[in-house]
């Protein structure tokens, strides 16, 4: 049996870059004896699943996995960071868009709506291209802001 969430080092929150909980492998092994990577991938699958973030209840998931509600919160937290980083984006919109979208393709094929999936696929690599677009053109305006000559008025103030 896992110790308390309370007693457990969890290494990721000091990491540079939130471990991608897609690749890690869900065990058969009861939902209390989970890592907390197995039980943040489990909780990602059910995301994903369900369509939302909101969809956990995060009451049931805590009882699920035998750990408090707020330790399922923060799982929630890190998921999204995770979700940003290896997905699009830097707040937890990726996260569910992300849910939303495979959500709706796989309703889209489980229906035989194949060419609709297909271009709900297309809209959605288009989004992702514009949105990486617009996320390079912030990070090159931020740089310049960073490196920019001071003005007239900076140095009067």
């Amino acid at each position: 049996m896992t110790p308390p969430d309370s007693s457990v080092i969890e290494s990721d929150s000091t990491a540079r870059e939130p471990p991608d909980y897609t690749a890690v492998e869900i065990p058969t092994k009861p939902p209390e004896e989970f890592t907390y990577q197995e039980r943040r991938a489990d909780l990602l699958r059910q995301i994903r699943d369900l369509g939302h973030p909101s969809m956990i209840n995060q009451t049931e998931a805590a009882d699920r996995y035998g750990v408090s509600q707020s330790q399922i919160s923060k799982d929630l937290s890190r998921l999204a960071e995770s979700v940003r980083e290896h997905v699009v984006d830097r707040d937890r919109r990726a996260f569910t868009v992300d849910s939303v979208v495979r959500r709706a393709i796989r309703g889209l094929l489980e229906e035989g709506e194949y060419r609709k999936a297909a271009r709900t696929v297309m809209e959605y690599d288009d989004w992702l291209a514009e949105f990486n677009d617009l996320r390079a053109l912030e990070e090159r305006l931020d740089a310049l802001e960073e490196n920019r000559e001071p003005d007239l008025e900076d140095l009067v103030a």
